[in-house]
């Protein structure tokens, strides 16, 4: 496999550095925000298709879930 080195700013790096999972290289972290990105525009397809009956309720389980998959990466 070949590699291929990019420049970003210090800030950047120290943000993504800190979402990033501590046992996870840079290539399986972009691999995944690539892979996650994919969803999102899957999501945003639908968006209106879905009638949603408690949207606040529904908001706080993304919220928990979110959280869940930081911290299993972590």
């Amino acid at each position: 496999m070949t590699s291929k080195t990019i420049t970003i700013r210090e800030d950047d790096y120290h943000m993504l550095l800190s979402i990033k999972g501590s046992n996870e290289s840079f290539s399986t972290f972009f691999e995944r925000l690539v892979k996650h990105r994919s969803n999102i525009d899957k999501l945003k397809e639908l968006r209106g298709s879905i009638d949603i009956k408690n949207k606040e309720i529904l908001l706080k389980e993304l919220s928990n879930k979110r959280k869940e998959i930081r911290y299993d990466s972590c």
